[in-house]
């Protein structure tokens, strides 16, 4: 298992060199993607390591997580043109600060999966994919495949709606991660696709 989970860290490094070798040809939001991505390999290469040598790295998806968040509600943000919606964006980053806080503080140990963060975290971005897939589907005629807002938030919401109940027990059920590893796989296939299509 923890040879499937170093294998299934560093694969993230293919989205991330075609993205490098495409990064002229990413626009505005996409970018965004890219950095994420970034950033996912830094605390990957960060938590084999740690894992290695320290055997304590789990301090370093607590603040992944926090990370992972504003990337992606900034993606949301700025993919978004109705006002309102970015005003809801704003709230919901809003709503994830105080949580967040208050997690850190008075519940979750930073030596312990931070299963609060992730659940809320994973909630958070389902409501802000799902109003971003039916804003899309509502304006759009015909579902463009390539579109890469369209088939990024797919993929999110497959993601997150997975993950959503392994985040929840992952400190409670051994060998759970197996079934999150996965589904990161296809998260990364997706990311992959999308910045090979850039032209």
């Amino acid at each position: 298992m923890r040879y499937y989970y170093i294998f299934s860290s560093l694969i993230t490094f293919v989205p991330f060199v075609i993205g490098l070798i495409k990064f002229r040809k990413l626009g505005g939001p996409l970018r965004l993607i890219f950095y994420l991505v970034a950033v996912g390999c830094l605390f990957n290469a960060l938590m084999i390591y740690y894992g290695v040598v320290y055997r304590k790295n789990v301090w370093l998806e607590h603040i992944y997580t926090i990370m992972e968040f504003f990337f992606l509600a900034t993606f949301y943000y700025r993919s978004f043109e109705q006002n309102v919606m970015k005003k809801i964006v704003t709230i919901l980053m809003i709503i994830f600060t105080i949580v967040v806080v208050i997690n850190k503080i008075y519940l979750e140990d930073f030596n312990k999966i931070d299963n609060y963060t992730l659940t809320i975290n994973s909630i958070l971005l389902l409501v802000v994919s799902s109003m971003f897939l039916v804003d899309y589907l509502s304006n759009s005629l015909i579902v463009e495949l390539r579109n890469y807002r369209f088939i990024i938030t797919v993929g999110f919401m497959i993601y997150f709606g997975g993950n959503l109940f392994i985040f929840a027990l992952s400190n409670d059920i051994q060998g759970i991660w197996i079934v999150h590893n996965f589904i990161s796989l296809m998260l990364t296939v997706v990311y992959t696709l999308v910045f090979i299509w850039q032209d």
